[in-house]
């Protein structure tokens, strides 16, 4: 069974729960911080005043315990459990990285300079896309803080995100589609895995998508499924009758169980991401398919661009993969677009004409 990691207000992501002892020394603790202040502004300015919240009187806590109110702020919000992992993760990078340098244990000791060579220290110890996410994350917390009164400026204002290599985006050929569907098998676990590929392939979704569908979320009849999207957007997208078939004989299949998700393991248990990236590549790995990235996104891709190639617009495009902009869907775009080139190359009209000369062989000098 996978490890289950949840982010919960009154509780540690990692460690025990309020009432069950302190969370672990140096651990993020994700509850309202008793006498903090934290949950509220100390005096709100009345209606028509020109009081500045930054200029509020604010008590001094550690940079610890303004995390911990940034994350009773996102619960307030209804964040999606995955970003609120996404904010841990990035937020305890912080924190180890001020704690090993001795910086001061005040938000307001934390300097541009300082979030920048943050920064840098992501590129060297993971990638520049995992710094990006860091400033992304960084930046909601330091814009929180400053609405609320702990700091005037934010250290994160000028800094800007890295650049990043723009990857070839890689795909699956339906010869190695069909490949991974057939090692599946016909057990239960083995239609499971199938009806799990063929909704990342059919429906091009997030793998936070597919674990997260429940069984009101599909519509037979229609072949429909609601997905709810990152933001909190739900969206509905399509599948076919191949599909159909697999997800109808996998439901045939499954128990009657508490949980109400679609996709369970072999223990009756919700699936996770990480579960679903281990069968993706098992899957592949007994189709002995090499020299692609085996992944769910992989799979996502390879959705997005036959649906392209099949004459789909990146306008639908974008509403099926659940875009909030045209950014990635245009990547899409223009990777179908020089793939119709080498094709074009490759079966151009005008090489298949003879034109070597005339019907009696002669050819012209000029």
């Amino acid at each position: 069974m996978e490890n289950k990691r949840t982010v919960s207000s009154g509780c540690s992501l990692v460690g025990p729960a309020a009432g069950q002892g302190a969370p672990d020394k140096g651990l993020i603790a994700f509850y309202p911080i008793a006498g903090s202040g934290a949950s509220a502004p100390a005096a709100r300015a009345s209606r028509g005043s020109a009081v500045r919240i930054s200029s509020v009187a604010r008590p001094a806590v550690s940079t610890t315990a303004a995390m911990d109110s940034f994350f009773v702020y996102c619960r307030s919000r209804n964040l999606s459990e995955n970003t609120l992992t996404y904010y841990y993760h990035r937020l305890a990078a912080l924190r180890d990285f001020l704690e090993t340098r001795g910086i001061g244990s005040a938000p307001a000791d934390i300097t541009r300079q300082t979030v920048r060579d943050f920064v840098t220290n992501e590129i060297q110890r993971c990638s520049p896309s995992t710094a990006n996410h860091a400033i992304t994350a960084l930046r909601a917390f330091f814009n929180y803080l400053r609405s609320e009164g702990f700091i005037e400026t934010s250290p994160i204002d000028g800094v800007e995100k890295v650049r990043v290599a723009r990857r070839i985006i890689e795909t699956f050929s339906a010869e190695q589609v069909e490949s991974i569907l057939r090692a599946c098998g016909s057990d239960f676990l083995g239609i499971r895995d199938a009806g799990i590929i063929l909704v990342l392939f059919d429906c091009g979704l997030r793998v936070s998508e597919v674990c997260g569908i429940r069984l009101n979320d599909l519509s037979w009849p229609e072949r429909t499924i609601r997905v709810m999207g990152k933001g909190q957007r739900e969206r509905m997208v399509a599948f076919g009758q191949t599909t159909h078939a697999v997800l109808a004989r996998y439901y045939a299949r499954r128990p009657e169980l508490v949980t109400k998700a679609f996709f369970v393991t072999c223990y009756g248990e919700p699936m996770s991401r990480h579960r679903v990236l281990r069968i993706i590549k098992r899957r592949c790995a007994q189709a002995g398919i090499e020299n692609v990235r085996c992944s769910p996104h992989t799979l996502r891709h390879t959705f997005a661009i036959s649906y392209l190639r099949s004459g789909g617009d990146v306008f639908s495009l974008q509403k099926l993969l659940g875009h909030s902009d045209l950014t990635m869907t245009r990547r899409y775009a223009e990777m179908s677009e020089t793939d119709a080139l080498t094709r074009h190359r490759a079966n151009s009209p005008a090489d298949r004409l003879r034109l070597s000369g005339d019907k009696k062989g002669r050819k012209r000098i000029g």
